[in-house]
């Protein structure tokens, strides 16, 4: 988290706060396990997996797999799998979304978040952006059911979060401080204006529940 972009992490963490976990959570591509003690708050168990080759510290991993390949977890382990951030890197998504049906119980919840209006990174692993439709599709494709997919912010937060990583790169020494004020207004202001005038096909990222009948 930084100056230019408080206002990502912030509606990233609000998001892992308000999913309600149940039983045995996998969190796949669980990074540096951010939302590791958000989830056993009222989760039974918590088990993070993560690629040998992230680029991520592997100090809260629990298992390093390479998800892109399979999941190594046994079948119909898990009452919810998490997936934060992580299905924009995998080069076959369908591998991944199988896999998640595979470790969960019958009546078990996926959740992902996953960027639209987003900027490449953790490049060359960024593959791709997914509409809604384009999740509903894969989703179902896959036998998942009751799908419900959120747009996490609108049109203006989207706006103000690309303007502010666009800016960072003329703010460069004791420019920086110049530009602090200016980045902590759009992301304060932001936030306001999605309110007042939403406008969710502009999103940065969406939220997907699916539960496996």
């Amino acid at each position: 988290m930084s100056d230019f972009n408080f206002l990502i992490h912030r509606i990233n963490r609000d998001i892992a706060r308000r999913l309600p976990y149940q039983g045995v959570v996998v969190d796949l591509g669980c990074g540096t396990s951010p939302y590791k003690s958000l989830i056993l708050a009222s989760a039974e168990r918590y088990l993070g997996i993560d690629w040998p080759n992230s680029y991520h510290s592997q100090e809260n991993v629990d298992i390093c797999g390479d998800i892109t390949r399979g999941v190594p977890v046994q079948s119909e382990s898990a009452n919810t799998v998490v997936s934060f951030q992580v299905l924009e890197h995998l080069p076959v998504p369908d591998i991944f979304l199988s896999e998640c049906h595979r470790i969960l119980r019958s009546g078990g919840v996926l959740y992902i978040t996953v960027p639209f209006m987003w900027h490449v990174h953790e490049a060359p692993y960024d593959y791709y952006r997914y509409t809604r439709h384009g999740l509903q599709y894969m989703l179902e494709k896959h036998g998942f059911a009751g799908i419900i997919i959120e747009e996490n912010t609108g049109f203006w937060q989207m706006w103000g979060l690309k303007l502010n990583y666009h800016s960072l790169r003329f703010a460069r020494g004791p420019l920086r401080t110049l530009f602090r004020p200016f980045w902590w207004l759009i992301q304060e202001i932001a936030p306001l204006l999605d309110r007042i005038d939403p406008h969710p096909e502009e999103t940065a990222s969406y939220t997907v529940r699916a539960r496996k009948p």
